[in-house]
């Protein structure tokens, strides 16, 4: 399910990346990896209340990797042990990205990107004002940091930063 949210732009998302980045005490270009980010996100200010579990691959929809859900007291990160084996055992891309994205929707959420309920979204909705577009563009922003992968092949950003073929496509259009 997608809401539409305040608008933003690549330069803000770009900027956004490096301050959760610098939050997470990583540099600007380093390889991020996000299982071992999952243990470490309570320990940076502001991800206090921010827990994850696995599930059972049946536990959430077929098309549903993962997801996040807002609890009262914070947000669970729910992943299939699919993906989660995936990601750390085989180190695959796409289960990866699906990890980080998740982990990006409580950041943007404390960013201020809330759904805003009482607009319908349609198909019209421009993807800036798109919450899902938003996540999705911050979680490669920050796994694939715009100036450190300026001039790099698909297969180099591939290789450094650990993403799938579709990923670095997509970083190499932006």
């Amino acid at each position: 399910m997608d809401y539409e949210t305040k608008p933003t732009n690549r330069h803000e998302l770009r900027l956004y990346a490096k301050l959760f980045r610098s939050i997470c005490g990583l540099t600007q270009d380093e390889s991020i990896d996000p299982v071992k980010l999952l243990d470490r996100l309570p320990d940076f200010e502001g991800f206090e209340d921010v827990r994850y579990t696995i599930v059972y691959n049946d536990e959430l929809p077929g098309n549903v990797p993962a997801q996040c859900v807002k609890t009262e007291d914070g947000y669970l990160i729910q992943i299939k042990d699919s993906v989660y084996k995936g990601a750390y055992e085989k180190k695959i891309g796409g289960h990866r990205m699906h990890i980080i994205h998740e982990i990006m929707h409580p950041f943007a959420d404390k960013l201020g990107f809330k759904p805003i309920f009482s607009r319908q979204l349609t198909k019209e909705t421009p993807a800036y004002k798109r919450l899902e577009w938003i996540v999705m563009a911050l979680a490669g922003e920050v796994m694939m940091p715009y100036e450190s992968t300026k001039g790099m092949t698909k297969e180099e950003i591939m290789q450094v930063y650990g993403v799938s073929e579709s990923a670095a496509k997509k970083r190499l259009t932006y």
